[in-house]
């Protein structure tokens, strides 16, 4: 199959993540047909894609003629038959249950035609393991858009075990019609490319709130004056701490049991304290937004730690052949995760031990493992490595 001969996309699941998918494919002129299991979910999909298109057009960035056709180019329906009869490429978007995605997959596969591209939004999940239902599975394939959809730049296309050059290839395409930026992942490993880079400084965040010598807000407040959009204990509240909690275990499952969630987190759990979506969580929301004190600023965990954590998290990514290359890697995490540059451009004109010294005090403050330093961080190394 040729890019020129897809036609439809199918969209199976109509949540954030479906209807975003469903959104950006429909605008690059695509068929697409979202499917869900009650028609009230399906409503609301459409509505949100309105309401998303209507913003671009008050902003004069796209035309009113553009946002018809759009719409015109989305149907809806509750029968998966329905949903991917004439579908070339059918992406899932269900809740993050493998029990639930096998079975999906399971009926895709037995209802789309033999040659259609089965894909998989999971961001975390084992993309062989979701994949093993499906009849020939060199056509199944991780496709992991970031959220929110229609302004993430980043698509992952992520190699199952069975995963064919051509399907990833096709996906890689189909991705820049959406005008996305795809980075394939060419090995099935937790997290991938970005999520994998972040999850020590997760583990981070969540042994400096166990330690509870310093107040989040205080390293917040240093990460909003060097211009994060987001600070990292605004993030963990944003996405909420039961999935940043949920996405900790599965690491302490999968990669070490350094990832382990700490007593803070579990505690705000069981009193439903879980960020922005129940009003309160490491901080109070408020319309939306965290009540952030940034008077004081933290001395004692920088920047400097947090992006040691990145590169080091990087030099292994890259040692385990998930990414194709470096840059690779940089573009998935400046477009995965909306920062200034990826882990290699900011490490070039860093000193090695400046990073050796801020992870071996990591792993001495916080007795986890996971923060020892890579021999090509210690030796320099990772400045040439890939090149």
């Amino acid at each position: 199959m040729k890019i020129e001969d897809v036609k439809k996309i199918a969209v199976i699941g109509s949540g954030a993540m479906g209807h975003g998918i469903a959104q950006v494919f429909a605008q690059a002129g695509y068929a697409v047909t979202m499917k869900d299991i009650k028609q009230e979910f399906l409503d609301n999909a459409v509505s949100k894609v309105r309401e998303s298109l209507k913003f671009l057009v008050d902003k004069g960035k796209m035309t009113q003629t553009a946002m018809d056709a759009t719409m015109k180019n989305i149907s809806i329906t509750t029968d998966t038959a329905g949903a991917v009869k004439g579908a070339q490429i059918i992406i899932e978007a269900v809740p993050e249950i493998m029990d639930l995605k096998k079975k999906v997959f399971k009926e895709l596969s037995d209802l789309s035609a033999k040659d259609a591209i089965l894909a998989t939004n999971t961001s975390t999940m084992s993309v062989s393991e979701i994949g093993s239902v499906v009849d020939n599975p060199s056509r199944f394939v991780g496709m992991h858009f970031f959220n929110p959809v229609n302004r993430m730049k980043l698509v992952e296309v992520i190699y199952g075990n069975k995963t064919s050059d051509a399907t990833a290839d096709l996906l890689c395409e189909a991705s820049k019609k959406c005008e996305k930026i795809p980075v394939k992942v060419l090995k099935d490993r937790p997290g991938f490319i970005v999520n994998r880079i972040s999850a020590p400084n997760q583990a981070l965040l969540s042994a400096i709130l166990d330690e509870g010598k310093m107040k989040p807000d205080e390293l917040d407040a240093v990460m909003k004056k060097m211009g994060a959009k987001m600070a990292p204990f605004e993030t963990a509240d944003f996405v909420g701490l039961d999935v940043f909690c949920h996405t900790l275990e599965y690491y302490a499952k999968t990669l070490s049991r350094d990832y382990e969630p700490g007593n803070y987190l579990k505690d705000k759990i069981s009193k439903n304290e879980l960020g922005m979506k129940t009003g309160k969580g490491i901080y109070q929301w408020i319309n939306g937004k965290a009540v952030i004190d940034t008077s004081k600023e933290t001395t004692d965990i920088t920047p400097i730690h947090l992006l040691a954590v990145q590169i080091n998290e990087a030099v292994r990514v890259w040692k385990e052949g998930i990414a194709k290359s470096i840059q690779d890697i940089d573009d998935g995490v400046k477009f995965g995760m909306n920062a200034f540059a990826g882990p290699f451009t900011l490490a070039s004109g860093m000193q090695p031990q400046q990073l050796a010294d801020a992870l071996n005090y990591l792993k001495a403050r916080y007795k986890l493992s996971i923060f020892t330093p890579e021999p090509e961080i210690v030796d320099g190394s990772f400045k040439t490595i890939g090149r």
